[in-house]
């Protein structure tokens, strides 16, 4: 019996001293967690540093089964990998996040797991998952103590600004109107939170490049001294990268070329000094390039042409590997998903395929032969066959319009330089409407979309360009993203319905 109560006192002596072990430890984990929580902190550590620390408070925290501690490691990894652009580790460690956040019931942190989700689906151009991570997001903040939200909700409504802008979908002024409302939730934060003002700047930032891209200088110089205000004092001036860029874009459009030289000179120093926004050089690069175009300096324009060029094309190709393998990381991880709802959907795609059997069926054995015959005239070729779809009238097309068309197609086969004038003779707004959409366009650009106008596919375009298949792969992604066709829609058809 004694036996049994002193095994009962040394277990609880034992429980007690693990605990205040734990407490301790918990203790110093908190405080790992408020250096990198610091919004001077990269300027003060780098990235590197960041990483290191959060991988050091992540395994203590593990060591000592600490939700709190391996939460936040893997939202602020997932944060540095995103400023870094290295989608593919971002994805990773959200991930994670997502996973620890549901099984700690931590719904706070689960929604910015999803909100970081969705800048790196907005990101990749990947719009309707984006989206969809969105919605996640907003159903969490309904569950959520209102003082809590204004943060959610302004990063949510900055990332559903940032979609509108990458797709041709919703009115003119929806990424201004949800870059106002993020603006405003951010206005309701406690003037103690010590990132209240960091993100009224980036808001700021956010509404200069928007005016920006509709061509309002004014408007867009207004909210940059607005950013210009909130956030000179600031120790970390990592962010001055993009009001450097974006002033240096503005002089460049008033043709202030020496002034805009300046600007990108700044924010390439601050690049150098932070080496956090890796597209940053690149826009850096193309904006120098302009200014010298600008003042007729062809060889330090083609220099930084070629630096620009060549950032452009490593991305591309990383991102390319990413959206080969890392999309599906997450797939199937969505804790909303309706299951009922995915046995409707599969019922409905079963109905559709009987339906077009039946369809397929009928048009094969009971309609007459010769109703369903058409005599093709051998001087017509598959590819002008494809230019049915273009036209409601071409039934009704004239041997000179159908002339036009095969000379066209000619042309482009021959890799004629004329093709591109020829082809603004017969789809004379087409071209003015991309340019409309993205002036930086470049001849070959253009070239590329008239060919994919007129239903060439990519292995044809390789073959009359004289290129490779896979430099054409390169090419139309670098469009797309060019015109922010969202990649969950076929381009083809986008060249049909939007223009």
């Amino acid at each position: 019996m004694k036996i049994k109560f002193l095994l009962i006192i040394l277990t609880s002596f034992y429980n007690f001293c693990y605990s205040q072990d734990n407490i301790k430890k918990q203790k110093a984990i908190d405080s790992m967690i408020m250096v990198v929580q610091d919004k001077g902190i990269y300027a003060t550590k780098g990235s590197k540093e960041v990483l290191r620390i959060c991988t050091e408070i992540y395994y203590q925290s593990k060591e000592i089964d600490y939700g709190k501690g391996m939460i936040q490691a893997d939202l602020k990894m997932s944060e540095v990998y995103l400023n870094e652009q290295n989608y593919k580790a971002a994805l990773e460690k959200i991930l994670q996040g997502k996973s620890l956040a549901k099984e700690y019931e931590d719904n706070y942190s689960l929604a910015i797991c999803f909100i970081q989700e969705a800048a790196v689906y907005s990101e990749l151009g990947y719009i309707k998952k984006s989206d969809k991570a969105l919605d996640n997001a907003l159903r969490l903040v309904h569950q959520i103590p209102l003082k809590e939200t204004y943060l959610l909700k302004a990063l949510i409504n900055r990332t559903k600004a940032q979609n509108f802008q990458r797709s041709s979908v919703g009115v003119k002024d929806s990424a201004l109107i949800y870059l106002y409302k993020g603006q405003e939730d951010i206005k309701k934060l406690d003037n103690k939170n010590p990132y209240k003002f960091f993100f009224m700047g980036i808001f700021a930032t956010d509404l200069a490049e928007e005016y920006y891209r509709r061509n309002d200088f004014l408007k867009s110089e207004m909210h940059l001294n607005e950013f210009h205000k909130v956030m000179f004092k600031e120790k970390d001036q990592s962010d001055f990268i993009h009001y450097y860029i974006l002033k240096g874009n503005i002089e460049n459009k008033k043709k202030d070329y020496l002034q805009a030289l300046e600007y990108f000179d700044k924010a390439l120093g601050l690049n150098q000094k932070y080496r956090i926004y890796t597209l940053s050089l690149r826009d850096i690069y193309s904006g120098k390039a302009q200014s010298y175009l600008g003042l007729n300096d062809y060889k330090n324009q083609a220099i930084y042409s070629a630096k620009a060029k060549k950032i452009t094309d490593s991305i591309t190709i990383a991102d390319q590997k990413l959206l080969n393998i890392a999309i599906d990381i997450n797939e199937g991880d969505d804790p909303f998903i309706d299951k009922e709802n995915k046995n409707y959907n599969y019922l409905i795609a079963c109905t559709f395929i009987v339906l077009a059997g039946l369809i397929f069926y009928i048009f094969r054995y009971k309609i007459p032969h010769d109703h369903r015959s058409t005599k093709v005239s051998p001087e017509v070729n598959s590819s002008e066959l494809q230019l049915k779809p273009f036209s409601p009238l071409q039934n009704e097309k004239s041997e000179t319009e159908i002339e036009s068309l095969r000379t066209l197609i000619q042309l482009a086969k021959n890799d004629d330089k004329a093709f591109l004038l020829k082809f603004s003779e017969v789809f004379p707004s087409f071209n003015q409407k991309l340019i409309n959409i993205n002036p930086q366009l470049t001849h070959s650009d253009l070239e590329y979309c008239a060919l994919i106008k007129l239903k060439f596919d990519t292995k044809e375009i390789a073959r009359y360009k004289k290129v490779t298949i896979n430099s054409v792969i390169s090419k139309k992604y670098r469009i797309r993203k060019k015109l922010n066709i969202s990649t969950d829609e076929n381009m083809y058809t986008w060249m049909l319905n939007t223009l």
